[in-house]
């Protein structure tokens, strides 16, 4: 369908809401149908049209005065989850769509990966973000990798860090992955989690973890959740006599 570009809105409860200018300004200046082509559209029961993939040129079109229609694939779908489904399934393919995005958008289809992952973060006093922010956590990915493997063990992670973390200090993806294998690695020998253990963890700091994984990183000459470990167990380990290992 062709369609007045005034009709089409973009729903920011699960995609991008935010605008790459330079991105729009460059399709604008540059116009090119045969580049174009449709933009992905659902059309709601209140017959209201919704774009869900391709907000940029859509944009783009409001700084052009002779285009007044855009042509559009248009899908009838009843209700929002059919439609943020929708968008999840146009963008997993695409490398500039964001973690953050991607899981807003699995959260509103209600995925139940991502719902664990969103209920984990709120949990413990954060919320999704996609820069740094008191209280915020950027590296979704992360999260919902270690909840796939073991929800109850990234949960205690995550609220490990929430508690080594200072007045809603934000913390890496890095650090929380090394605290997850570290203790998973341990299991049956310690709780890194508890006790003097845990307490060892607070006066290390978030930014002392970091510090020794970049330290440890340096020595072994790569990165990874293994070499993250391994720091943290040297953390834990510093000053005393009767030394944690891996099995």
């Amino acid at each position: 369908m062709m369609i007045r570009k005034e009709d089409l809105n973009i729903d920011g409860s699960y995609q991008r809401d935010e605008v790459t200018k330079a991105k729009v300004m460059e399709i604008a200046r540059d116009w090119d149908w045969k580049l174009f082509g449709t933009l992905s559209v659902i059309r709601r029961a209140d017959k209201s049209f919704w774009i869900y993939d391709g907000g940029h040129r859509c944009r783009a079109s409001y700084f052009r005065d002779d285009i007044l229609e855009l042509p559009c694939m248009v899908f009838d779908a009843s209700d929002e989850k059919t439609e943020a489904k929708a968008f999840l399934g146009a963008n997993l393919m695409k490398s500039n769509v964001s973690a953050f995005h991607k899981h807003r958008a699995a959260v509103v289809i209600k995925d139940p990966i991502a719902v664990a992952v969103e209920s984990i973060i709120t949990k413990h006093g954060y919320y999704v973000c996609d820069g740094p922010a008191s209280y915020g956590f950027i590296a979704v990915h992360t999260l919902h990798t270690l909840v796939k493997d073991d929800a109850v063990l990234a949960d205690r992670a995550f609220g490990v860090c929430s508690e080594i973390a200072k007045d809603g200090e934000s913390f890496s993806g890095e650090v929380l992955s090394a605290l997850f294998t570290c203790q998973k690695k341990l299991l049956g020998i310690a709780d890194i989690f508890s006790d003097s253990h845990l307490d060892r963890l607070k006066n290390e700091t978030i930014p002392g973890i970091d510090a020794a994984i970049r330290r440890e990183k340096h020595i072994v000459g790569k990165g990874g959740a293994v070499v993250g470990a391994k720091a943290v167990l040297d953390v834990l380990n510093k000053s005393k006599k009767r030394r944690l290992s891996f099995q």
